[in-house]
């Protein structure tokens, strides 16, 4: 759902008004006025996280708002497919929007992760977040069914732990790869999402300054340019 609000301004004038008040053009009086549209997307995540081509309309939707809109992903789901979760979560990450997530009733395993990667949150009273591993299965030759489960259980153990770092501590996290189901009510989610802002901040400033030293390097070694003239 798109809502568009358009911030305007009206004056009303009647004859008796004095336009020897509004000053000349060539005067230093200069009044600019735009009107900006901000949008508001909602989108209800609910039931269960199907094939991708079902959410084209989502990622689209988030890659194509701008960076005045605000996003909100309302989520009542206890997951789905992994496949269709990173497509969704990777589209958040590029959007220029604020993503807000919302749990109105459950997010569980991959909406879980949907939640998590969103820009803000907030929750319902009842609320409920809850983390699984994976469930796959596959068909096929021995040898090809075993390098396949190697290989997605190598790439599950990687994703969950970036994903859920900051959220979860590190054996909670060794816990769920081993089979346990955790849950969380309002409150606990509340308490670790607090945590997890400070991680994510934490985090971004690591980076920041990785970036910085690494221009620093680069700038050292780099040749040295011509300065261009501004040419009048």
């Amino acid at each position: 759902m798109k809502h568009k609000m358009k911030y305007k301004t009206k004056s009303n004038m009647d004859d008796s008004f004095d336009f020897s008040m509004i000053p000349s053009f060539n005067e230093h009086h200069r009044l600019l006025r735009k009107d900006i549209t901000v949008s508001l997307y909602e989108y209800y995540l609910v039931g269960e996280i199907g094939e991708p081509e079902n959410y084209i309309d989502l990622v689209d939707a988030l890659r194509s708002a701008n960076p005045q809109d605000d996003f909100i992903i309302r989520i009542a789901s206890g997951g789905g497919l992994l496949s269709t979760a990173s497509m969704i979560m990777n589209a958040i990450t590029e959007s220029q929007a604020n993503v807000h997530g919302y749990i109105e009733s459950n997010a569980g395993s991959a909406a879980s992760l949907i939640f998590l990667a969103c820009d803000n949150w907030s929750l319902s009273e009842d609320a409920e977040l809850f983390v699984h591993t994976s469930s796959s299965g596959s068909f096929g030759k021995e040898s090809e069914t075993y390098e396949a489960s190697v290989f997605y259980r190598k790439k599950i153990h990687k994703m969950m732990r970036s994903r859920y770092a900051g959220f979860l501590t590190e054996t909670e996290i060794d816990q769920v790869l081993k089979g346990a189901d955790l849950y969380f009510d309002a409150d606990s989610i509340t308490e670790r999402l607090n945590r997890y802002t400070d991680y994510k901040e934490t985090l971004i400033e690591l980076q920041l300054q990785d970036f910085v030293d690494e221009t620093d390097d680069f700038d050292e070694y780099a040749p040295v340019k011509k300065k261009k003239k501004l040419i009048s």
